[in-house]
């Protein structure tokens, strides 16, 4: 075995603004970087901190994939990698080194409605290409389960590996969060934050649906959405006009990650109604700010979160609006959710997350 293994990462798939699987690329990439023990190359559309970089040109899923298949294998080849890994599902078939691969979760499979046809169609062609990979690295227990059940993959190859906050995420001083709440129209009142406005199994709907009875409690709630747009803005934005709350919601787009911390940090609770998650980075993140989490009991998050989350039951506005008037309303009882929330975050690290993976590419070398 080699002292230094050099690794290549597949990382052709980093879109422009990162988000959940993106986050796990640049994350674990500067982790990886950093161990004296390994040798990265990243082939990806722009450089990830630490690795050497072979470029790419962003495109389509349907171009990326058609590099993949064509030129991936001789790139890996060409760089004198010891080990491929792949960071989003696509594994290449007969390289004449060993391959990782990192499949984020398999809601495609679970929730099928949640994408359109050509992007369900797309992950599942790519999500089968892992019985290819000697190794496959998932994020939680649920997406072992998930990778046995739909994928037919063998228990034994598969090593579930915990994800983290991002490096340096905590929680933000006083002074960034009265300019968050400046900057995004936020005043002095009492909000809820809820991430993932472009998915519907996010469910951004519920906590808009739990507003009106936050606001019975406490009038001056407000909540604020946050994510990339797409085609449920208007849907939920009329499902806000519809009940009479349009007012006292706003509308953040994507947040840059310079803004992220204050606005975790001044939330009164961060709302994740999401039917499933692979892992779940959001609540995760916000617990490294000190900000409680209303979350669906769902397997990752119960997996991760149990004891420090207030969990709710799927599609339950009214288990949401209950959770965070009780916030509201008992101050010592939210000091204390958000310090064992700190404490809580505090066991993740992406170091962590490196050495374990370092500890799957071992296994595979002589």
């Amino acid at each position: 075995m080699p002292n230094v293994i050099h690794v290549a990462l597949d990382a052709s798939s980093l879109p422009a603004r990162p988000a959940g699987a993106g986050v796990y690329m640049l994350e674990l990439a500067a982790a990886l970087a950093a161990r004296p023990s390994l040798r990265v190359t990243a082939f990806a559309p722009r450089p990830l901190p630490g690795c050497s970089h072979r470029p790419l040109s962003a495109g389509s899923p349907a171009r990326r994939f058609a590099w993949q298949l064509r030129s991936l294998g001789p790139a890996v080849a060409a760089s004198g990698a010891h080990l491929l890994h792949g960071l989003h599902f696509y594994t290449p078939r007969r390289l004449p080194v060993p391959v990782v691969t990192t499949i984020h979760d398999l809601t495609f499979f679970r929730l099928p409605r949640r994408y359109g046809l050509a992007h369900r169609w797309y992950y599942r062609l790519i999500a089968h290409t892992a019985r290819f990979a000697d190794r496959v690295i998932v994020p939680s227990s649920a997406v072992a389960h998930d990778a046995v059940r739909y994928l037919g993959l063998h228990a034994e190859r598969l090593r579930v590996i915990p994800e983290a906050p991002r490096a340096g995420l905590r929680a933000a001083d006083p002074a960034r969060v009265a300019a968050a709440r400046s900057k995004y129209r936020l005043g002095d009142a009492p909000y809820f934050l809820c991430l993932g406005t472009a998915e519907p199994g996010k469910r951004a709907v519920d906590a808009v649906r739990a507003l009106p009875a936050i606001r019975e409690r406490h009038p001056a709630a407000l909540l604020a959405l946050a994510g990339n747009p797409g085609p449920l803005l208007r849907p939920l934005q009329r499902e806000a006009a519809r009940l009479g709350v349009a007012h006292a919601v706003r509308w953040l787009g994507y947040l840059p990650d310079a803004d992220l911390p204050a606005l975790l940090t001044g939330a009164a609770a961060l709302i994740f109604p999401s039917l499933f998650e692979g892992f779940g980075l959001p609540p995760l993140e916000a617990m490294a700010c000190g900000t409680p989490v209303i979350a669906a009991d769902t397997p990752a998050m119960s997996e991760y979160l149990a004891g420090v989350a207030l969990f709710v039951p799927l599609r339950a506005p009214e288990a949401i609006a209950a959770q965070a008037t009780r916030l509201l309303a008992d101050p010592p009882f939210r000091a204390d959710l958000a310090h064992r929330s700190l404490q809580h975050a505090a066991r993740f690290s992406w170091a962590s997350a490196a050495d374990l993976t370092e500890s799957v590419y071992r296994e595979l070398l002589p």
